[in-house]
């Protein structure tokens, strides 16, 4: 049986039922996006219309999970405990996931992969995660609430792993939020910055991704759409200069400290336990030594050279290099 244009995946099925629900089909700035993406904001309060459908089956798993969590909620909450709860501040509305009465605590799932799941274990929650809850908890607080604690609850998708942070609500997490909103509101729309790449999962999920990036050279980058629309080539070349020479000393002093710092190293082989030396935010140095193998590539080739023939070689995808290299002399005799 062979798959036509019309048979649709699970994936398909599922990216369907989530653009039909009411939220997705929201074309107001929402509290979710606030401390993201500034061109998408801009999009946002601007009143243009999506030009991709967006979303993922990433999350849709997520509103799977909420939709879970919600029905449970909705029979053993108490009275005055609120669950998937509407609420605007500042104009800009939101539903915030749970807020317990009782203590005086918002609670909020974020469901995330668990490469990124030890991201924030080891550096907290992401910045526009905070201004979310920051949003919801004066809007709370507007209705007359308390809001004395949060509670973000992060659900690694691959693994279950559940990572649950915990702090005391900061009035300055919405202020940060409105001045960046505000900032994001007196700027013209096509000088706001485009936050993310093109190639990442934010952008390829982004429901305003072909508007966002439209003026590209054709069969190239999309990020080429910059220089078109800034055709400085000196400044953009002076960048690349600039960039590599900062990574350069970054590497340089990177090595530099784990050299220092070798000196702590309790193994020879396999995953240390954590050192602490005092650093802010409870990061500790772990080192973790292996001893990889790799197919013997020269030996390889010598062998089926023995028997006259090549080994199998496969195309790999496209890489496009760009080195800096020293101007040309003039050929002899040229004008």
């Amino acid at each position: 049986m062979t798959t036509t244009e019309n048979e649709r995946t699970t994936a398909d099925l599922l990216l369907e039922w989530d653009r039909q629900r009411p939220r997705s089909r929201q074309r107001q700035l929402g509290w979710s996006e606030i401390g993201g993406c500034r061109r998408r904001a801009g999009y946002r309060l601007a009143g243009v219309e999506p030009s991709n459908a967006g979303g993922s089956v990433q999350a849709v798993m997520g509103t799977a999970i909420h939709d879970a969590v919600q029905r449970v909620l909705n029979e053993i909450a108490a009275p005055d405990d609120l669950v998937e709860h509407p609420v605007v501040f500042a104009g800009i509305p939101g539903h915030l996931d749970r807020y317990e009465a009782d203590t005086a605590t918002l609670i909020d799932v974020k469901t995330t992969s668990s490469r990124w799941l030890e991201h924030i274990k080891l550096h907290g929650p992401d910045r526009n995660h905070l201004w979310q809850l920051g949003g919801y908890g004066a809007a709370l607080i507007q209705e007359g609430r308390k809001v004395r604690r949060v509670i973000i609850d992060y659900l690694a998708r691959d693994t279950g792993e559940l990572h649950r942070w915990e702090g005391k609500f900061d009035p300055q997490w919405v202020r940060d939020a409105l001045d960046w909103l505000e900032n994001v509101r007196q700027a013209d729309l096509e000088m706001l910055n485009r936050d993310y790449a093109p190639d990442t999962a934010f952008c390829g999920h982004c429901p305003f991704l072909d508007t966002c990036w439209e003026g590209a050279v054709p069969n190239r980058d999309p990020r080429s759409v910059l220089l078109v629309e800034d055709p400085d080539q000196l400044k953009w070349a002076q960048q690349l200069v600039d960039a590599r020479a900062a990574v350069k000393a970054a590497k340089a002093l990177e090595d530099e400290a784990k050299g220092a710092l070798d000196a702590l190293r309790p193994n020879d082989l396999g995953k240390s336990d954590p050192i602490d030396v005092g650093l802010p935010g409870g990061k500790c140095l772990q080192w973790s030594i292996t001893e990889p193998e790799y197919l013997d590539g020269d030996a390889v080739k010598f062998e089926y050279a023995k028997v006259g023939a090549k080994p199998p070689m496969k195309t790999g995808s496209r890489r496009v290099e760009l080195k800096l290299v020293a101007k040309p002399k003039p050929k002899k005799g040229a004008a």
